[in-house]
């Protein structure tokens, strides 16, 4: 569990042990002196997001705050789509979903994205709504939560290099497991001036 999240869980218990009804204000106290304690031990850092990946627009939160239906539905996925992956290859699965909510170019939500027309085989082809997400598609989920990623921004993904037109639209960025990532090729803005 990361130490902002302690922090807060203990800040958490702080705030409601102060407001217990029913008890003395002498009883709260040795509590929130030994929560304050705790805090002070041990020191809370926060993490800054990483920059915006190279050729996609900031969108205006890169959080990785999301509700447990969220996380069910980014677990679901990564089942669907990589039930045969290893752990990263899973995590990989919930970055490009995640990479996609981030983007401009892409719905805003992880129920959206996930949901968006013709771009999931598993949610077209009703694989999604069968699977239920196994223990490791949990793990996949705490390790992007920790902070991994080694999406260099991938937007897209197919398990076997046969579409051309991925091939033809994007740009190629790496191989994990049986899945071929891509994301958007960089637009060039320079104008061609002729004499």
């Amino acid at each position: 569990m990361k130490k902002w999240m302690i922090a807060l869980l203990a800040l958490s218990f702080l705030l409601t042990a102060c407001g217990r009804e029913g008890e003395s204000e002498g009883a709260a106290e040795p509590v929130m002196e030994e929560t304050a304690e705790a805090i002070q031990t041990e020191p809370v850092t926060v993490e800054t997001p990483e920059p915006v990946p190279a050729g996609q627009p900031e969108r205006a939160s890169w959080s990785l705050d999301w509700s447990a239906d969220e996380s069910y539905i980014l677990a679901k996925i990564a089942m669907a789509e990589a039930e045969g992956e290893d752990t990263e290859g899973k995590a990989l699965v919930i970055l490009v979903v995640l990479n996609r909510v981030w983007a401009a170019s892409f719905p805003d939500t992880i129920e959206e994205v996930v949901m968006q027309e013709n771009q999931f085989s598993p949610v077209a082809n009703g694989r999604y709504d069968r699977v239920e997400p196994d223990s490791d598609c949990w793990n996949a989920l705490e390790l992007v939560m920790d902070g991994w990623d080694e999406s260099e921004g991938a937007l897209y993904f197919e398990s076997r290099s046969l579409s051309t037109w991925h091939q033809r639209n994007l740009k190629y960025l790496f191989k994990h497991g049986n899945h071929y990532f891509y994301k958007e090729k960089e637009v060039s803005h320079e104008k061609k001036v002729s004499d």
